[in-house]
């Protein structure tokens, strides 16, 4: 399910996603998202946002201090960008997340072979990146038009008029 391209400004790339710009911006500042924004970026900052809040037991990070991400996240953000760009992905494909590595899954044979091989009674995390894809032309066409600087209405070709008192 390949998107098309495009040119989203950082708050658009928030506003689809459903989340505060701060995010977007936090986002941008570790790398996560760099200018310019494409489509597959607004799923990526979908899975930032989720993976960057989990703790696994047994770890500590404190809450106050800045924290880079740990390689599975970030692994984590480069396999649902992938996803979004993937013409195979549908809405069934998920993002298993475990401490130590993500899967890609689509297909109810691949979930099963998934289920064998990695769960074993270990804790993971299934994102659904597969419906996040779903809803992105969505949430795309429902963002607000930009406004276009210098048009019919501001800057050297328009006309002012007078402001009328009392």
């Amino acid at each position: 399910m390949a998107l098309p391209g495009g040119d989203l400004s950082t708050s658009a790339v928030a506003n689809a996603a459903g989340l505060s710009e701060s995010w977007a911006w936090k986002a941008r500042d570790q790398g996560v998202i760099s200018e310019p924004h494409f489509e597959e970026d607004v799923v990526a900052l979908r899975v930032y946002a989720f993976v960057s809040q989990i703790g696994w037991p047994g770890t500590r990070r404190p809450r106050s201090a800045r924290q880079a991400l740990e390689l599975w996240q970030q692994s984590a953000v480069e396999a649902a960008r992938q996803a979004a760009s993937d013409p195979a992905s549908t809405p069934e494909t998920a993002l298993w997340v475990l401490e130590d590595s993500v899967h890609l899954v689509t297909t109810p044979d691949q979930r099963a072979a998934f289920d064998l091989r990695h769960l074993g009674g270990r804790l993971a995390v299934r994102i659904p990146v597969g419906l996040w894809i779903v809803e992105l032309p969505d949430a795309l066409a429902a963002l607000p038009t930009r406004r276009r600087r210098g048009g019919p209405s501001s800057g050297a070709g328009a006309t002012r008029q007078p402001r009328r008192t009392g």
